[in-house]
């Protein structure tokens, strides 16, 4: 067990929040900042590279999509689109809003779709989201350069687009929301180039672009011509890098940031205890796991190595222990809230006399003739303390792992290479169907940066996903995503499963008609948030 801060600092520190945290609404004549906090600088501001929540806590303030979910219940409500006529589900036809318009002045219109659309499809924009759009009729021909515009996008009009599918596909309204399907103005991408479109971004969200300060902070501001729900009370929300957690706790007690996703082990007991006005906890969808590289010893065509790995793993001690309460034991991929989750699939309980045996199985005996496997996480403290509890725990049957990380751009960058043998990841729904898990990090298509860094191949796994897409009876689909996931999890092994994601964060009291979604806090809907005392319907610049 990883040690534990002692509990006199914790006191102290929380004591210390909870003077500093309380303060009163601002004068309307103030300008309102929101100072979020984030661990990183995000990989790119452009929608088509977004892969990452540090990257999509910020696109999803400055882009709009066709449609978008409600942040609660994750229903896909209306957007951009004022509405939409579905066909077998296989041809969607959107009515475009009147009046949207993108940062610049101009206003949105159906071929600004097009454009963005095959613009994220194109094989020169490189975009790691192609897959969200690759269901519609001609995507494949369009991004293997056989085709110079997608069949499937038709403009009927300024305010009328049509999107024709390949096949039927279920889970498509629902992958519109990503971030991946934003619009984008056209002139902008052509003034900055692709490159620097990233560090300009134009959209027609409810905040708008005003500087990224690298290492340090992105800053966006209300948009005063947004066409929904515009922010009550909040001017600006300001991103602010802070890597360390117990630096980051420091700057939420100062009261120069008002949200904080992440706290410091040993200290979340005692800050829930003493400052409940502060602390938000719920259930997110999502699944922390490490992953094995099936393309390289010694996890290549060894399922037996990988088996042992999973029961040697004490998943209750992490979730009690070293996540302090905030997990649920992982029995598999599909998280709780996700279509097909099985509470009852429960393959690798914990059992260190099992692994032992399926090691010398697996041709290691106590782990003789095993080199040291290394393992790679992205720099974070979360991160660090569970993979230090992995290290020590497999040391038990003869694994001995060497440790290295890295920033969080240079580890995407070293997860598409297939370098790593083990690395650990984590994932929170796109979209609410048991597809984004599966296919997007599971399925052949999706080696390297689409999804599947474990480089995982099964004929029979892909077949089943593919057949699970086109099937439009949930219950079907269900049974047929079910095997699948048996397949992964209970015959190869695929990963090193640890828990389901529950979220704390701590807001400042100030604040109020705070929603938080289970997609995760990097979705949370900011522009709901209200300033206690504020009494401007919206601070003008």
């Amino acid at each position: 067990m990883l040690p534990r801060l002692k509990q006199g600092l914790a006191t102290l520190l929380v004591s210390s929040l909870i003077l500093q945290s309380c303060g009163g609404g601002a004068k309307t004549t103030d300008e309102i900042v929101f100072k979020y906090r984030i661990h990183s600088d995000p990989p790119s501001l452009d929608p088509a590279h977004g892969t990452d929540t540090t990257s999509g806590n910020i696109l999803l303030r400055m882009f709009d999509g066709l449609v978008q979910f409600e942040p609660k219940t994750m229903e896909v409500i209306p957007a951009v689109a004022e509405s939409w006529e579905i066909e077998d589900s296989r041809v969607f036809t959107f009515k475009i809003r009147k009046g949207v318009k993108f940062h610049n002045g101009r206003e949105v219109k159906a071929e600004d779709f097009k454009y963005s659309f095959e613009r994220t499809l194109d094989p020169e924009t490189v975009s790691e989201r192609q897959w969200v759009l690759s269901p519609i009729l001609g995507a494949t021909e369009f991004t293997d350069g056989k085709a110079g515009e997608v069949k499937g996008i038709e403009v009927i009009d300024d305010y009328t687009l049509r999107l024709t599918l390949e096949k039927s596909f279920a889970p498509f309204l629902s992958m519109l929301c990503m971030e991946s399907a934003s619009v984008v103005p056209k002139e902008a991408v052509d003034e900055f180039g692709s490159d620097q479109f990233a560090r300009n971004p134009i959209g027609c969200g409810p905040f708008k672009f005003v500087e990224w300060q690298s290492d340090i902070s992105v800053t966006v501001e209300a948009f005063d011509d947004y066409y929904g729900d515009k922010s009550e009370t909040i001017d600006k929300v300001k991103f602010m890098v802070i890597p360390s957690i117990p630096t980051a706790l420091e700057a939420y007690k100062n009261g120069e940031i008002d949200f904080l996703d992440e706290l410091p082990p040993g200290q979340i007991q005692n800050i829930r205890d003493n400052s409940p006005d502060d602390v938000k906890e719920w259930s997110q969808i999502g699944t922390y796991y490490i992953g094995f590289n099936h393309e390289k010893p010694p996890f290549k065509d060894n399922v037996k190595l990988r088996k042992a790995i999973n029961y040697a793993i004490d998943r209750q001690k992490i979730a009690n222990i070293i996540e302090e309460g905030l997990a649920i034991p992982a029995s598999g991929i599909l998280s709780p809230g996700i279509p097909g989750h099985n509470p009852n699939f429960s393959p690798y309980k914990y059992d260190l006399e099992k692994a032992k045996q399926l090691m010398a199985e697996a041709g290691y005996p106590e782990g003789k003739g095993l080199p040291t496997i290394k393992i790679w996480y992205n720099t974070h403290d979360r991160h660090q303390r569970i993979v230090q509890y992995v290290q020590q725990e497999l040391k038990k049957i003869g694994v001995n792992l060497e440790i290295k990380n890295l920033d969080w751009a240079a580890y995407l960058k070293a997860l598409d290479s297939g370098e790593p043998e083990m690395y650990r990841m984590g994932w929170l729904v796109d979209y609410v169907d048991p597809d984004n898990f599966l296919y997007t990090l599971l399925h052949t298509s999706q080696i390297g940066a689409p999804g599947n860094y474990a480089r995982y191949t099964s004929a029979k796994f892909d077949s089943l996903v593919e057949l699970g897409r086109h099937l439009t009876d949930l219950d079907e689909r269900i049974k047929v995503y079910q095997e699948a996931e048996r397949i992964a999890v209970e015959d190869d092994a695929v990963w090193l499963f640890l828990y389901y994601y529950r979220e704390i964060a701590l807001i400042n009291p100030k604040w109020e008609n705070v929603i938080l979604s289970p997609q995760g806090d990097f979705v949370t809907p900011i522009r709901y948030f209200r300033l206690k005392g504020a009494d401007k319907p919206l601070a003008k610049k």
